[in-house]
């Protein structure tokens, strides 16, 4: 999976704030400051009260599912893996929770494809 961290990201960089809630979803959201520890990201002009962690993306002080920011390119790749994940279910492989982390998204393309080839 990509690279999870945020220590490269300026003041004005695009983020996708992931929520883990289905009924609001995933945001695109502007980063506004920078602290030593915490960053702060803007959602439709205003500065959401969370903070995050700098170097995670985790949301920080919140109780139960956190939310988490992510570049682009870590949001997509997220998204292609559930995707590829989804598909080899209906394949009728399911890959354990415990697992998947250790699985590239390469050897998951390679395992659908053995799978199920090209028509």
């Amino acid at each position: 999976m990509a690279a999870t961290g945020l220590a490269d990201v300026k003041v004005g960089d695009p983020l996708v704030l992931v929520t883990g809630n289905r009924f609001r979803g995933d945001e695109p959201v502007t980063v506004s400051r920078i602290g030593t520890k915490y960053l702060y990201v803007t959602l439709h002009g205003h500065e959401r009260r969370e903070r995050f962690d700098r170097k995670t993306g985790v949301e920080e002080g919140n109780v139960g599912i956190r939310a988490r920011l992510m570049t682009q390119p870590q949001y997509d790749e997220m998204k292609q893996r559930e995707s590829l994940f989804m598909e080899l279910l209906a394949a009728g492989i399911n890959v354990k929770h415990e697992v998947r982390p250790e699985v590239t998204t390469d050897q998951l393309r390679a395992l659908l494809a053995v799978i199920k080839p090209a028509a």
